[in-house]
């Protein structure tokens, strides 16, 4: 009676894990990527579009990353501008900003995690509490298509850290606001 006992409660521990295993299997097999997202032949673009708050209310530089796919690649290109003087305007009232660092990379694995985790971070800023300012930072994402569309303004410094995160991680430089 005893060995029939360990024999059953040995079948049973034995079929719960295999079932475990199973589960973990189909988690596993989850595979999110850029690639399930992104149409071949360049019919959809996304866009990670930034400005900063280096003079203030009146605004500061802008910094845009767009992601793409192109021979079977993702890939990404980052156009970062500079404000020298947040006094300078043009004829329509913006603040004159002059092109940085414009840099073009194929995303590597672990890039494209980290934006897709940045992105994940973004639509998560959207739950913050709103903060009363009269300046702060802007930081949106959207598609060509259209029907991709979330943002966030503020001076919480929890959207500027996970961006900084995201700069780190494509190797480029972290923003650092100069109000002047």
């Amino acid at each position: 009676m005893k060995i029939l006992t360990l024999i059953f409660f040995l079948i049973f521990f034995t079929s719960c894990s295999n079932k475990e295993t199973a589960k973990e299997t189909n988690l596993q097999q989850v595979k999110y990527s850029f690639e399930n997202i992104l149409d071949y032949g360049n019919k959809d673009t996304l866009f990670i579009k930034s400005q900063f708050e280096d003079c203030g209310e009146w605004g500061g530089h802008n910094e845009l990353i767009k992601i793409y796919r192109s021979e079977r690649k993702i890939k990404l290109a980052y156009i970062k501008y500079k404000v020298d003087n947040c006094g300078e305007r043009n004829n329509m009232g913006s603040i004159i900003q002059k092109k940085d660092i414009t840099e073009n990379l194929i995303l590597s694995h672990s890039q494209q995690l980290g934006l897709m985790n940045y992105i994940n971070a973004l639509m998560k800023s959207r739950f913050l509490d709103k903060e009363i300012s009269n300046s702060g930072n802007s930081f949106a994402l959207s598609n060509v298509k259209g029907d991709l569309r979330f943002s966030y303004y503020g001076d919480h410094s929890l959207p500027l850290n996970n961006y900084n995160d995201l700069m780190a991680i494509l190797k480029f430089p972290k923003v650092v606001i100069q109000n002047r």
